[in-house]
């Protein structure tokens, strides 16, 4: 069953009643496999859900199905009320896929790299603008990379690389936020900073999506944990009720071997990337300026 939003506290921004993600007994099967059965989950405006699970538990599969990456075999799926494959308004979803990195081998600039976060906001004729520019120096600031802005990419450590793709999903304005395991592989100072760039999005209300092995630094910030168990949601609710020992420690080896072989490759190239082709044309403009 999924409980309403917890208030994080008596200042923290209302929640109103709006679904922007949803699924309704969702189901999916990789390389014929089941990853995900009987799925229920819906999130709200304002809400910050954390999905948490073992590897294999099918929690990045959850996110990736919500956003039209992985189809579903059976049941429902509506992003901000449309299904996924009808659903065209790619600038209000902001998605930072697990195990990226900023740096792609193409040189570019901390500054550059954010800066293709805003492809989705303009026609592809129309080059970076003083909005644009603005909007750029803002989400430096909030994920407290401002003065790294002319800094090759390449040169950051991967936590503040994490950082960085969150500003690029931040640039585009979107009102629901989802992160794909941003903690992996960073060290407990780079998870401190991620839940500080978090706390202040969320001073504004944002709605925020985390899948993690577990809250850290972040468990001060959640309304709500969804906890995946062998495709299943085994818990929903708020933090403070988590069962002891919730992930289970069922491992499923096929199941992970098959998440390892898909869903841990980052698909940078996601529908809220497909303008990233375009990156380049800006970067040059940027440079010329």
């Amino acid at each position: 069953m999924t409980h309403p939003p917890a208030e994080r506290s008596p200042t923290a921004p209302v929640r109103d009643h709006e679904v922007l993600l949803e699924v309704r007994d969702g189901a999916v099967a990789l390389g014929g496999r089941p990853v995900l059965r009987g799925i229920d989950l819906s999130v709200h405006r304002g809400e910050v859900v954390a999905i948490l699970g073992t590897n294999g538990s099918g929690k990045s599969t959850l996110v990736r199905t919500c956003l039209g990456l992985v189809p579903t075999t059976r049941g429902e799926v509506r992003l901000f009320g449309t299904p996924p494959s009808r659903f065209d308004a790619w600038h209000r979803v902001g998605f930072v896929p697990q195990r990226a990195t900023a740096a792609a081998g193409v040189p570019a600039s901390v500054q550059e790299v954010v800066a293709s976060g805003r492809l989705s906001r303009r026609p592809f004729w129309r080059p970076a603008g003083r909005a644009d520019r603005r909007r750029v120096a803002e989400v430096l600031e909030t994920v407290g990379l401002a003065d790294r802005a002319h800094d090759n990419v390449a040169t950051l450590s991967g936590g503040q690389q994490q950082r960085v793709l969150i500003a690029r999903a931040l640039a585009g304005e979107p009102e629901l936020l989802v992160l794909d395991e941003p903690t992996a592989g960073v060290d407990l100072e780079s998870q401190q900073a991620l839940a500080d760039t978090l706390r202040r999005l969320l001073a504004s209300g944002a709605t925020v999506v985390v899948v993690a092995h577990e809250l850290g630094p972040l468990a001060s910030l959640v309304d709500r944990v969804v906890v995946m168990q062998d495709g299943r949601v085994s818990y929903d609710g708020p933090p403070a009720d988590l069962p002891p020992d919730p992930q289970g420690g069922h491992h499923h080896p096929d199941v992970d071997s098959y998440a390892r072989a898909t869903d841990a490759v980052p698909e940078v190239s996601s529908p809220v990337d497909r303008l990233a082709d375009r990156a380049a044309a800006d970067r040059r403009a940027w440079r010329q300026e």
